[in-house]
This record gives structure tokens, C-alpha cells and sequence, in this order.
């Protein structure tokens, strides 16, 4: 009578967790990695409504310089104080910033170093954006924001 058998090997299962393991070993770390891009669109999405309201107070003020600062006295439709409290309600987000740098609007945001390092970011993670100005028919106005490598950018978050 022939005996028939069931089941794995010794060896059989080694390879399997050893495999496992390797994968484990890839995917932790692109993992992390995932997350912390994910939760930081969260930051670079606090400075959408700054970035609309610049471009609107540029288009109305013929580029105005003063539309570059926060509530612009003499100009329609600027970033106000609120306007900026408001982009920094989010979880993550610690404040935003609008600034003018050279007669370009910048706009940084400052993450929430008090939401731990497990589910925050550090002070140093700031995200900067910076108009690009050209002149169009005679008027500058905001053409393109662009990503400054410092911060989470130079992480490889954005």
C-alpha cells in the first residue's frame, strides 16, 4: 500500500515567509512614503483659495503690486486676514502666509507641528509657492504658481 502525502515541506514554507518578507521589506517604506504624500495634499491644498483670490485681484487691478500683500487697501477683491485663517483651518495646516517677495506673490504654509510625528509634519515641511508674472496685453498678471524646493517638496511630498 502506498502511503500518500499531504501537505508542504519545511522548505516549502521558508521560501514562502522569505518572500513574504522581502515584499514586507519594499512595501513598509513606499508605503510610508504614500501616506505622508497623501496627507500632505492637504497642505498644498490650503493654498488654492489664496492663489485664486492673487489671480482675481490681479485681473481687476491691472497687476497691482499691492494684491501681492494681505488685506490691500485701495485695491477690489485681495486676500484678506480671514481668507488666510480659513486656508489654515485645516488639520494639518499651522498657518498661511501671503507675502509679497520682490513684486511676486508668495505664499507659504506652515504645517501643524503639534499634530505629532506620526500624523504631522515638522515646522521645517513648509510648502512655497511663488507666481510666475508675465505681461498679457499690456497688463501683468499671474501666468503659473510654482512649487519652491525647500521644505516637504525637497522631501519628494508634492
Amino acid at each position: 500500500m502506498v502511503k500518500v502525502q499531504k501537505g508542504f515541506t519545511l522548505i516549502e514554507l521558508m521560501i514562502v515567509i522569505a518572500i513574504i518578507g522581502i515584499l514586507a521589506a519594499v512595501a513598509v517604506p513606499q508605503y510610508s512614503q504614500y501616506t505622508k504624500r497623501a496627507k500632505y495634499s492637504e497642505i498644498k491644498m490650503a493654498v488654492s483659495p489664496i492663489k485664486s483670490g492673487v489671480e482675481g485681484c490681479y485681473q481687476r487691478n491691472a497687476g497691482n503690486v499691492l494684491c501681492n500683500g494681505t488685506d490691500p487697501a485701495g485695491v477690489q477683491s485681495g486676500v484678506t486676514s480671514k481668507m488666510l485663517l480659513r486656508a489654515a483651518s485645516a488639520k494639518l495646516v499651522g498657518t498661511v502666509e501671503l507675502a509679497n517677495d520682490s513684486g511676486v506673490p508668495m505664499i507659504t504654509v506652515i504645517p501643524d507641528a503639534t499634530q505629532g510625528p506620526i500624523e504631522g509634519f515638522a515646522v521645517a515641511d513648509t510648502y512655497i509657492v511663488k507666481g510666475e508674472i508675465a505681461t498679457i496685453v499690456n497688463e501683468p498678471t499671474i501666468v503659473d504658481w510654482i512649487e519652491q524646493p525647500t521644505g516637504g517638496c525637497a522631501e519628494g511630498y508634492c
